[in-house]
Order: C-alpha cells, then structure tokens, then sequence
C-alpha cells in the first residue's frame, strides 16, 4: 500500500485517453523530366609536331694508304745510244698551209619568161560576126520601111521632097519601144509620113540571133522623092 501511495505522489497524472492526432494530407505532383542537354563534344586537341629525328650518319673511317712494296728491277745497259730530245729553238717546222684559190662566184642561169598567156576565146559570135549581121538588119529595116511609106499629097502636089533620119529603139526580141526624127526633112508631112511607115512595118521578123543583146537601137534614113 505504501509502494502505491509512493507511486501516486511521485508519478503525476497521466491522462490515458487516447487522442489521435490530425490528420496530415500530402500532395504529390508529378513533374516531367527535362530531357538532358546534347553533350557538346571537346574539340579535338590539335596533334602535337613531332619533331624529326635528327639523322647522324656514321662516321665513315678514313682508310690509311697502303704502301706497296717495290721490288727492285735489275736493268740491263742498252747498247743504243740515247738521242736528246730536240730544244726549242730547234723545234720542227710548222706545216705549210696551202692557200685555196677562190672559187668563182656562179652566176644565176638565166631563165626566159613565159610566154603571155592567150585571151580566153568568146564562146559567143566574134565583133566582125555582130557588126556583119547589125548591117544586114539595117538594110532590110530600109526596105521594109520602103515597101510600106506613103508619099504625102500636099507634098506631092506641091513637089516637096526630102529625106527623114529616123532613130528606131527595140528591145530583146526586136520588137520596136520608140521612134524619133534625128533628122527632119524640113517639111512636116514628110516627116509624119515616114514614123507612119514604121508603125506599118513588121521589123521583128528581121531580127537575128546573133544581134540578141548587141543591138538596141537603129539609125535609117526614109526618103520621099517624085518619079518624073
């Protein structure tokens, strides 16, 4: 009894009832990894000279001379007699040069010219050829002309006569382009009369082949003249 009593004065109160503690609540928050920094490689350290060898050739050894024994050669007298070389005041004479003749200078042969070369022939008629056949177209011209002039009456009956220079252009095939009096008659009629006869006249058939393009023009003469 006394031990409980001891025990109830030293021993303080205690309270026995349970009591639980608050409750604590704990937040987890999920937190996504950085992804990790590239690694950054170390530049590479720049290589180091090596330094080359210094070569050391080997000391070469000089070899000593080799002396060599000599035997001695007995010598037998010659008999001939020794002849002194010659000095060289008495040296031997120089040869003698023989001095070449000049050769003549050789002159050039000579060569002809050649002869002139010949004109190319004309494949076409020869001058004499065109002026033959431009004389002949002009006489046959006169006389177409002749055969186909009309004597004016005025000049007729008053007995004028005359003669008329006609200039008479054709072309290629000897067809007549123009007429003009070069040379009047002094009377007009007479003049008319003969451009009239022209126009009657067929000169084209007259033409040759060898006045193409070597005649353009021709020069006749018309003349009126009265039959007694």
């Amino acid at each position: 009894m006394l031990l409980h009593a001891l025990l109830a004065l030293i021993v303080p109160n205690f309270d026995f009832s349970t009591k639980q503690p608050p409750k604590q609540e704990l937040t987890v928050e999920l937190v996504q990894p950085k992804a990790p920094e590239p690694l950054q490689e170390a530049p590479p350290a720049p290589p180091t000279p090596v330094e080359p060898e210094p070569i050391t050739e080997p000391i070469k050894e000089i070899p000593k001379p080799i002396k060599k024994l000599e035997t001695p050669v007995e010598r037998k007298p010659t008999t001939q007699p020794v002849t002194e070389a010659p000095s060289q005041q008495e040296a031997a004479p120089p040869p003698e040069v023989i001095a070449a003749a000049p050769k003549a200078e050789s002159k050039p042969a000579f060569v002809a010219p050649p002869p002139p070369a010949e004109p190319p022939k004309r494949s076409g008629p020869s001058d004499s050829d065109i002026q033959a056949a431009r004389d002949a177209y002009r006489n046959q011209v006169q006389q177409e002309l002749k055969r186909n002039q009309r004597y004016p009456r005025i000049a007729e009956s008053r007995g004028i006569e005359g003669d008329v220079v006609l200039e008479i252009s054709i072309d290629h095939d000897g067809n007549v382009t123009h007429v003009a009096v070069t040379g009047s008659s002094g009377n007009n009629a007479l003049d008319e009369a003969a451009m009239a006869a022209v126009k009657r006249s067929n000169l084209k058939q007259y033409m040759q082949e060898v006045l193409r393009g070597h005649i353009d023009k021709i020069t006749v003469t018309v003349g009126f003249k009265l039959e007694n």
